[in-house]
């Protein structure tokens, strides 16, 4: 609300105000002004640097020290031997002679094909008699990586023989009608079914027979063993059909027919000539 001036009465009317302001008492106030002289510095640790030094480092502060606590380490159950491993099986690896001749790809054989043949057996077997035609598998039992069949098994011997790769020797030991079946065997790989497959030892025991006394030409060793007294039984001396390819070596001898393969002398030479042609 505004005054207004102009008028008489409002002018006595703000004359009367400032008396009653003059004549008031004046207003006690508890606030006093601090002196400043009475300020002091509160009292605290010194962090002045003595910049006069030639360090010039600023001081470290004191690190505080830890309590040491010793944890204890977790104790694992005592076991007098390791866990045991589980042991893998290997599989069972097989020979190749071990596998059946059918069930092998042909010249897949990395080994010599080393053959004994048995001539008609039927006075004993090799594992329990001296006599008959016991010194054949006592020679196959000898010679590592051999194998021993009968006189009619022809066509087995064959078809092993080409499962054999053609880097390997051929070796054919034969006694009496196994003797004959080691020449067929040898006349029926030079030919071009068998691509003139070569044999590096060709061992005939008073082979029977009288149409096998020529050696093929694919034989590159021959040794003939025959009795001179069985004139009825042997083939006789064997000669080569051409003498530039094959070597042919014949001893007569004076054992009887079922013991010329149980023969020291006879064994030592056939041991010999194998392992000289393996070499």
């Amino acid at each position: 609300m505004k005054t207004d001036l102009t008028t008489y009465g409002s002018l006595l009317q703000s004359q009367n105000r400032a008396q009653k302001l003059k004549a008031a008492p004046p207003v006690k106030s508890d606030l006093k002004l601090a002196d400043p002289s009475a300020l002091k510095k509160v009292s605290g640790p010194d962090y002045k640097v003595d910049l006069s030094s030639s360090s010039g480092s600023l001081p470290t502060p004191p690190t505080p020290s830890l309590p040491s606590v010793d944890i204890p380490k977790p104790k694992l159950p005592e076991s007098s031997s390791k866990p045991e491993t589980p042991e893998i099986k290997k599989p069972d690896l097989k020979d190749v002679s071990d596998i059946s001749d059918s069930a092998v790809k042909k010249g897949s054989i990395k080994k010599p094909a080393i053959v004994f043949i048995k001539g008609l057996d039927l006075f004993s077997s090799p594992s329990t008699s001296e006599r008959g035609y016991a010194g054949v598998g006592k020679i196959a039992e000898a010679v590592e990586g051999s194998r021993i069949y009968g006189w009619d098994q022809q066509d087995e011997i064959l078809e092993y023989i080409e499962k054999v790769h053609k880097d390997q020797p051929i070796i054919l030991v034969g006694h009496s009608f196994g003797g004959d079946t080691a020449m067929e065997v040898a006349d029926s790989l030079d030919s071009l079914d068998y691509g003139f497959r070569k044999v590096d030892l060709l061992i005939t025991i008073d082979a029977v027979g009288s149409d096998n006394d020529i050696v093929p030409q694919n034989v590159k060793n021959h040794l003939n063993v025959f009795g001179e007294n069985n004139i009825v039984l042997n083939d006789g001396p064997h000669v080569a059909r051409r003498h530039e390819m094959t070597q042919v070596k014949n001893i007569l001898s004076p054992l009887d027919h079922m013991d010329l393969d149980d023969d020291k002398e006879i064994q030592f030479e056939i041991v010999n000539l194998i392992n000289q042609t393996l070499k």
